[in-house]
């Protein structure tokens, strides 16, 4: 009896069919596996490929020249940072032209008058805030203290109808090319640099400066 229950184990098909399944799912298992490191492998290859890629973008889109809008070398940048306008440093000397053509640089006026260099826009709000007042500081003090300020990007044109139709009674400067905030390292309109007669930054302040805040600042003067 125990031979013939063997026998029929031997040739039962249900046993044998069985035993092909659990192969097939084995080997399903195996190929699944398989896949799946493959898959992870190429998924981790692509998030590396997304991080250096957005690396790149980044370094081009933001590196400090894009951010400071120059075309200037390398070299020249160090050379901007290291000369960047402090509080008693010589003030970065520039040519420029004035609205009307006229030939200026920041270094005519040493040893004659100190001078308040303002960057100035005539889109900026600040700026048009802070006009009236500084029309009447440069009536006020125009014996003591050459009033400039510098624009940039903007054309004469644009600029010299402005100060006409405003009747501005301090001297504007170009500065077509950002060379001139480049070298002060302007972020935003308006800034103010109070320089003495000798050259030397005196006081400084960046964002809105009304008529009592620039007396304040010439009060510093020697």
């Amino acid at each position: 009896m125990k031979e013939n229950n063997n026998k029929q184990e031997e040739d039962c098909l249900l046993c044998e069919d069985a035993e092909d399944a659990i192969d097939r799912l084995n080997l399903n298992n195996d190929f699944r596996s398989k896949n799946k490191k493959k898959f992870r492998k190429a998924e981790i290859i692509f998030l590396v490929s997304v991080v250096v890629f957005l690396s790149i973008v980044a370094y081009k889109f933001f590196s400090p020249e894009l951010i400071k809008g120059s075309n200037l070398n390398p070299e020249q940048s160090a050379k901007n940072i290291l000369e960047k306008p402090q509080i008693g440093s010589f003030a970065p000397d520039f040519i420029t032209k004035d609205i009307f053509g006229n030939k200026i640089a920041l270094s005519d006026f040493r040893g004659k008058k100190p001078v308040l260099l303002i960057f100035w826009a005539t889109w900026c709000g600040y700026c048009a805030e802070e006009l009236e007042d500084l029309k009447v500081f440069t009536q006020r003090y125009q014996n003591k203290i050459r009033v400039m300020a510098v624009d940039s990007g903007e054309s004469k044109e644009i600029i010299k109808n402005y100060f006409q139709e405003k009747n501005v009674n301090f001297l504007m400067l170009l500065d077509k090319n950002r060379e001139i905030w480049d070298q002060y390292l302007i972020r935003g309109t308006p800034s103010h640099f109070l320089i003495d007669k000798e050259g030397i930054v005196v006081t400084l302040q960046p964002g809105l400066a009304l008529l009592a805040d620039l007396e304040i600042m010439i009060e510093r003067l020697k």
